[in-house]
């Protein structure tokens, strides 16, 4: 085995060792990433002048079609998406002598932006009277929070980034027209790495990764001749 091979053996284990100690990784992320990790630093066509570019190379490694590739990044687009599944079921007033929410069936409901964040809450109450006037509260306290809330912090997609460098922006944008459910699809102002943003109370922060650099020709990936590893950004705090 040459040194080349050894040196390329070595970090593909690396690029996968970080790909499965990320918790947040979806499985078809995940794969793309081991794809493409595997045809530029393991593949033995990869130094074959006639082989076809990375990213097409991926693609038949996978045993993908382009729509299937096209939804493998139109998943990882960062933005942030509310999960309607998320809040507390039943009334979201606190009881009055027991530590705990009402929880009975909901009849009103409204949502608050948090000032911080941006992100979104929702607010479920039922009839109870003492319940009402709570939710009075909340409600007079959540008017207005959409207009002044900041742009939300991402909390999905981000992670191609955080393993390769290229230009994500337009091959964000190129599935923003091919696949409906990201439709009109702008970066986000906190950057397109999960790198980059802000930590949100509550949540781990976001480790940094080092990234193998990808070339791109004509809207296509080609094979670099021997893929770099680059630094990671600083983690935004």
């Amino acid at each position: 085995m040459s040194p080349e091979d050894r040196d390329g053996m070595l970090r593909y284990d690396q690029l996968a060792t970080r790909v499965y100690g990320e918790r947040r990784m979806p499985q078809g992320t995940r794969d793309l990433i081991l794809s493409l990790g595997w045809v530029a630093l393991r593949d033995p066509r990869r130094h074959d002048p006639a082989a076809e570019g990375q990213w097409v190379r991926a693609r038949d490694v996978m045993n993908a079609s382009n729509k299937t590739m096209w939804q493998l990044i139109a998943d990882d687009a960062p933005r942030y998406e509310h999960d309607w599944h998320a809040g507390p079921k039943g009334c979201q007033a606190p009881m009055v002598r027991v530590d705990r929410l009402c929880g009975r069936n909901t009849v009103h409901g409204f949502a608050e932006s948090d000032p911080v964040t941006g992100r979104r809450r929702d607010w479920n109450f039922c009839n109870r009277p003492r319940c009402l006037t709570y939710a009075q509260a909340v409600y007079a306290r959540s008017k207005g929070s959409h207009e002044r809330a900041p742009e939300p912090i991402p909390n999905h997609g981000g992670l191609l980034p955080l393993f390769f460098t290229w230009d994500w922006e337009a091959k964000y944008r190129r599935a923003a027209e091919v696949m409906p459910q990201i439709a009109g699809w702008e970066p986000p102002s906190y950057g397109l790495s999960a790198d980059e943003w802000p930590t949100v109370p509550g949540n781990e922060p976001v480790k940094a990764f080092p990234k193998l650099r990808l070339i791109a020709s004509e809207g296509e990936i080609v094979k670099p001749p021997t893929p770099v590893l680059v630094q990671p950004r600083s983690v935004m705090t």
